[in-house]
């Protein structure tokens, strides 16, 4: 956890640092006097030379009169089947989309994807960046629905073995960031992200970040809740915080992959900042810090898009019991019980898994009147459940269950057995969660 008295680090000397995109191991170095990062402009070489690599070879098949073809790989198939590792211009032969095609949709679909690549080579050109919003409403009787375009470019971001930013395409801004810190955009604009408001502002892709001045920045809480966010950027908690400076993010929920992106980007450049996610007490809170932390399955092909030393602060059962009590007092003690033993077993957990929808869940007593934290914890929904079992079966690996997977297990197990899910606010009674924030990261 973070300490309030370490003290500030301040690298002297000015090197340069890796695009985020890179995948050689990043060199970092700051400006002692403004803690400001350089982040130098990565070329966008790769993904611009498979691209012309790939419009080269549809010319030289329109002056030989031969069949035009576009390889696609699609991300699903690539889950779904045997290994596969994207590498354009290799020997293996791959899917195809066809021009004169076999069907009227093969015809539709070789001309969408065309025009996609087309106007990925002309943002890589003028070194601008479009959003997959502006691609559909280029021609929404062409692609069909925004649904389509985003398939489409992150099969072709596969395929091409790059990410979807490399193609200069990206989603239209979600994330939020408050806090004291600086970032200067490519056209020399700077986003002083410590806003008088409480709202914020939207992160900026990271492919337009060429330098951001950190100042006394020490910390960074990844938020789940916008609602929560907000009172905390009200409250300037980013400065108030008995831990030091600090940043918060959210996304609104489940991430964004520019999120994501932009949270590896601030660990890649400042390693030492001790990250923190604070979710939900549900499945669902649980499975966004795991997508922080680990990544997506859907998007699991993107590069630098998670940070595995994120921290999970909370919420933990620990919290929500404080307030349960004396409606669950067999299960407090069980879970108190718990504590002492050994990480969840096999036969547990598989037991768990199998039969979690066959337990007679606890029931719920009626809220109480003297704790109004209490109206954030609620029953679980049999969608909640499902969701439980869902994220339990992705982390349980019997041959190599790490002590942090055992955990979110054991945390899992707690929620079923209690049948109740918490809110944030829950940790405090007056819906002010700062004392609660100061308690865990000043530890």
């Amino acid at each position: 956890m973070l300490s309030a008295s370490r003290a500030q680090q301040k690298p002297a000397n000015n090197t340069h640092i890796p695009h985020p995109h890179s995948r050689q191991p990043s060199s970092v170095s700051f400006a002692a006097e403004s803690d400001l990062v350089q982040i130098p402009f990565g070329s966008r070489t790769s993904a611009l030379s498979r691209i012309e690599e790939l419009l080269e070879s549809i010319v030289d098949a329109i002056t030989h009169d031969n069949e035009l073809t576009i390889p696609y790989e699609t991300v699903r198939s690539s889950q779904n089947g045997a290994e596969f590792e994207p590498q354009f211009g290799s020997d293996r032969v791959a899917n195809v989309v066809r021009f004169p095609g076999r069907t009227i949709q093969e015809v539709k679909k070789f001309e969408a994807l065309f025009r996609i690549i087309e106007m990925s080579h002309e943002a890589l050109l003028s070194g601008k960046l479009i959003t997959k919003r502006n691609i559909y409403y280029q021609n929404p009787e062409l692609f069909k629905s925004q649904s389509a375009v985003d398939d489409m470019v992150d099969n072709l971001a596969f395929t091409l073995g790059v990410g979807r930013e490399d193609l200069n395409i990206v989603a239209t801004a979600k994330g939020l960031i408050s806090g004291p810190i600086d970032l200067i955009l490519r056209d020399g604009s700077i986003h002083s992200c410590d806003s008088a408001s409480d709202t914020g502002i939207l992160l900026p892709s990271v492919n337009l970040i060429t330098k951001i001045n950190f100042g006394l920045i020490r910390w960074v809480l990844v938020i789940e809740k916008e609602a929560t966010f907000r009172t905390l950027a009200a409250a300037k908690y980013s400065r108030t915080s008995r831990a030091g400076q600090g940043i918060l993010l959210t996304a609104k929920g489940y991430p964004d992959l520019a999120t994501r992106r932009f949270l590896f980007l601030l660990h890649s450049v400042r390693p030492e900042l001790s990250l923190f996610a604070l979710v939900d007490f549900d499945p669902h809170g649980i499975a966004i810090m795991r997508t922080y932390k680990h990544g997506s399955q859907r998007l699991e092909h993107e590069q630098n898009a998670a940070v595995p030393c994120l921290q999970w602060l909370g919420l933990h059962s620990g919290d929500v019991i404080m307030n349960l009590p004396a409606k669950y007092p067999s299960a407090c003690d069980s879970i108190q019980n718990q504590d002492s033993q050994q990480p969840a077993s096999q036969e547990s957990a598989e037991y768990l898994i199998s039969d979690s929808r066959r337990e007679k869940p606890m029931k719920r007593a009626r809220h109480s009147k003297e704790q109004e934290s209490s109206e954030s914890i609620i029953p679980l929904t049999e969608r909640d459940r499902k969701k439980a079992v869902q994220v339990m079966r992705e982390i349980w690996n019997p041959g190599n269950m790490t002590e942090e997977g055992a955990d979110q297990v054991r945390e899992l197990q707690r929620m079923l057995m209690l049948n109740v899910k918490a809110e944030i606010q829950a940790v405090d009674s007056y819906g002010d969660i700062a004392n609660w924030l100061d308690g865990k990261l000043s530890v």
